[in-house]
């Protein structure tokens, strides 16, 4: 693969990162406050949009190409929008972030 394509979609999974972690942060408050089924819906609607945008975005740039190395930057995306946009500049904001997925799930599984 020619190395532009490589950085483009490097840059891709960067951004789109961080825009599957503003949408989880918006998907997070609606699944936190309905019944259960409408929160599998949501869900899998959720998860089955985004890996269809991002392997469609993809698609435009390398042919559809997914190689292991746009996994790292998709998380430091994720890991970039919750530390620089969301105003949680503390010392354990990793920490925060881990245990609000798992505040999360337990939720899940109660109801």
């Amino acid at each position: 693969m020619i190395l532009i394509l490589q950085i483009k979609s490097i840059f891709i999974s960067l951004i789109y990162g961080i825009f599957y972690s503003f949408t989880f942060n918006m998907n997070k408050s609606i699944l936190l406050h309905n019944n259960i089924i409408y929160k599998i819906i949501v869900n899998l609607l959720f998860t089955i949009d985004h890996g269809l945008i991002y392997f469609i975005l993809l698609r435009i740039i390398n042919n559809s190409t997914l190689h292991i190395y746009y996994v790292p930057f998709f998380i430091s995306g994720i890991i970039l929008y919750k530390y620089y946009f969301t105003q949680q500049n503390n010392s354990n904001w990793l920490y925060t972030y881990i245990s609000d997925i798992l505040k999360m799930k337990k939720c899940v599984r109660k109801e």
